[in-house]
């Protein structure tokens, strides 16, 4: 909420897309979300910038493994810092500002897959709450 009060211009967009696609009428349901494209953008955006957790849950690789040039030794606690990974240069374009658009048309999603950004973690030990 913090960042569409910093944004208007961000809100009134948000606000027109639920009133062209939901209307007045009635509340937001589940089945309507796969329609609401700058929504989608905006919560991507958000969790990108404001991970739910700033570092991720431990993993204990099984075996020594390589990654990004690093040799990791099996049963090494290897912690991902999330809040840097969303706010990377390397990897982001403006990586301070809150963008939604730049998720408009990418295939990028929070569900654990797309390791730019991962606001739940990945692997089996994700969000908790996550039922896919």
């Amino acid at each position: 909420m913090t960042e569409l009060l910093r944004h208007p211009n961000i809100m009134e967009r948000l606000q027109s897309e639920l009133d062209d696609v939901i209307g007045k009428e009635r509340l937001v349901e589940e089945a309507d979300l796969q329609k609401l494209e700058y929504v989608q953008a905006v919560v991507k955006e958000t969790l990108r910038l404001h991970p739910v957790a700033v570092l991720g849950v431990p993993h204990f690789p099984k075996e020594a493994t390589k990654l990004a040039g690093y040799d990791i030794p099996a049963n090494t606690r290897v912690i991902l810092n999330l809040y840097a990974i969303g706010r990377d240069p390397k990897v982001w374009e403006n990586p301070l500002k809150f963008n939604p658009s730049r998720f408009l048309n990418s295939p990028i999603d929070v569900k654990g897959q797309h390791y730019e950004v991962l606001p739940f973690g990945s692997g089996r030990r994700r969000c908790p709450g996550r039922t896919n």
